[in-house]
């Protein structure tokens, strides 16, 4: 029913990142469809990739679920966070066409690594190119539609702040006039 896999076989401890690709297959005519992630302490996630509705608790509502359904998930960690092995779970509920609610709990290992440790770590490369097609714009008028900027470097000139050549070259008591 749910299957999970990582882009990396491990998450370093401190600012790692990783991607949780969850493919879905329920029966069809279920209804009121959610997904929650439960995070071990001192991960995180973003809201989910695919744009699937949130709600304030981190439930991810799944419309359409007639087909097979992916949802993609960044977890990271804000601050260093103990080395070894955790567990995510994803709690799936649903109600099917008889109006019985249901509920599937699946746990997925996630091996938490040193800096040391994060050279031996493997990567998924059929979730790496899922990732990478899910954050392609489908045509081309989607490449301009958003402009991101940096912002302009601010100078700011202290008119009693004098640079190394000014204090060498200038003579005191001299007026400046203007023509």
């Amino acid at each position: 029913m749910i299957q999970m896999r990582f882009a990396k076989s491990a998450i370093e401890q401190e600012e790692g990142m990783n991607h949780l690709w969850l493919h879905i297959a329920l029966p069809g005519g279920v209804q009121n469809t959610r997904l929650q992630l439960i995070l071990p302490a001192g991960l995180h996630r973003s809201p989910n990739l695919n744009g699937a509705v949130e709600d304030s608790s981190g439930r991810i509502w799944i419309d359409d679920t007639q087909s097979v359904t992916d949802l993609y998930v960044e977890i990271f960690t804000r601050e260093p966070v103990p080395c070894g092995e955790n567990s995510l779970a994803v709690e799936l509920s649903y109600t099917d066409r008889d109006g019985t609610g249901t509920s599937v709990k699946q746990v997925i290992p996630l091996k938490v690594v040193s800096e040391e440790e994060s050279v031996e770590i493997h990567t998924d490369e059929e979730v790496v190119r899922r990732i990478k097609e899910l954050r392609l714009p489908q045509d081309k008028s989607e490449l301009n539609e958003y402009n991101e900027y940096t912002p302009a470097k601010l100078i700011r000139l202290d008119s009693n702040a004098m640079s190394e050549w000014e204090k060498k070259y200038r003579v005191e008591g001299a007026k400046i006039e203007s023509i």
